[in-house]
């Protein structure tokens, strides 16, 4: 199976992998493995790094980083920003495709004028503890807004709150909550369920989708690597990696831009029909308030930016809340060590990193044309 990834690869790109490697190769266990991978990879292109720590630690007590790549010029006209671990847990694809991106020579191919900023998991603890949110308990992509003015309210989640925190997990919680949020469903609607849940709330810290009540360490850290590293380029584009919506292996590129921006245009352009906007119905994600991708064109308002996640799916979206609900119970009720905790998280694992070959394959190949579909977008750019 590695053999056929492999030639899969070089077939459709036209990039060799380094000798001996494979795309599942760029994959790893766990966040210490793949920091390891990613700082190897680093070095081994010659690109240099810069390190930021976070002050939690580990499950085993490690110190945890978010790391940047930086591969090309500082003066660059043009910056290619590629983000992993904004969700904790959906780091293990992201970081494989930074890796795999510098071991198959991004640094060597970069255009004049060009320049990388590889951000390496930006929500380290999340990563660490496999958990979808920081160590605050709050979802970084709904943690960029501005925090002096009045949060975004979220009635419905307001309503549902005690159907989606349980307080104990056994069969008749799990039941109950069941018929709560298929009830809800069936008077509203799934797509009324989806954003009841998912929207972000700023209500309930100890629940799901909760936004936060200030910036966050990761906030205050993207907004330093973008003061330092990305301004003041006058075209940025930003590839944000994640996982745990869609079909299996299905990439969807999302932007939470109008359909008559520029923006909206420009990710057409480059990426055609996979590019989709939460402002209508076309993309699998709800519409989000204080979004990372936002921010960027916030602090760089004289650049031309393009911001999008790329999404990769994994499992039922049903199996996803199944698996975020129970860890969201284990953080805040359970105990840690025990055989259902072991459970819980391998669960959680599955379902943001199914950690199959045929996966990783269909993830790498994608996520790689789509960063050298945004390369070359950005030269264009920067040639007109």
């Amino acid at each position: 199976m590695l053999s056929m990834v492999s030639n899969m690869h070089d077939k459709l790109t036209g990039t060799p992998h380094p000798p001996g490697a494979s795309a599942a190769e760029y994959f790893s266990a766990d966040y210490t493995e793949a920091r390891e991978k990613f700082l190897e990879a680093c070095r081994l292109a010659g690109a240099r790094v810069e390190s930021f720590k976070n002050p939690n630690a580990g499950p085993k007590g490690e110190a945890l980083y978010t790391d940047v790549a930086l591969p090309g010029p500082a003066d660059a006209k043009a910056v290619l920003v590629l983000g992993s671990g904004t969700h904790g847990v959906e780091g293990f694809c992201g970081s494989a495709i930074q890796t795999g991106l510098l071991r198959g020579g991004i640094a060597d191919r970069l255009r004049p004028g060009l320049r990388v900023v590889m951000i390496h998991a930006l929500n380290p603890y999340g990563f660490a503890h496999l958990r979808r949110f920081n160590e605050d308990n709050v979802d970084l992509n709904r943690n960029f807004l501005d925090h002096s003015k009045p949060y975004p309210e979220n009635p419905y989640y307001d309503a549902l709150a005690d159907a989606i925190e349980l307080e104990t997990y056994n069969t008749m919680a799990l039941a109950n909550s069941v018929t709560r949020l298929m009830w809800y469903r069936a008077m509203h609607g799934k797509k009324a369920l989806r954003e009841a849940i998912s929207s972000g709330q700023y209500n309930h810290p100890h629940g799901l989708f909760y936004g936060g009540r200030f910036e966050t360490w990761s906030n205050k850290t993207l907004r330093t690597i973008i003061r330092r590293y990305i301004h003041p380029a006058a075209h940025v584009a930003f590839v944000d990696f994640h996982t745990g919506l869609g079909p299996y292996g299905h990439e969807e590129i999302i932007l939470n831009e109008p359909a008559e921006s520029p923006a909206y245009r420009r990710a057409k352009a480059w990426w055609g029909e996979r590019a989709r906007t939460t402002k209508t119905d076309e993309s699998f994600s709800a519409d989000l308030s204080g979004t990372l991708k936002l921010v960027f064109s916030v602090m760089l308002p004289d650049a031309e930016v393009t911001a999008v996640s790329l999404e990769f799916g994994t499992v039922s979206r049903k199996e996803v809340f199944k698996a975020l609900q129970a860890e969201n119970w284990l953080h805040h009720h359970g105990e840690k060590n025990s055989p259902l905790a072991g459970k819980i998280k391998a669960e959680m694992r599955r379902a943001f990193y199914p950690d199959t070959d045929d996966w990783k394959a269909r993830v790498w190949l994608q996520g790689k044309d789509v960063v050298e579909e945004a390369l070359a977008g950005l030269t264009e750019q920067m040639n007109k």
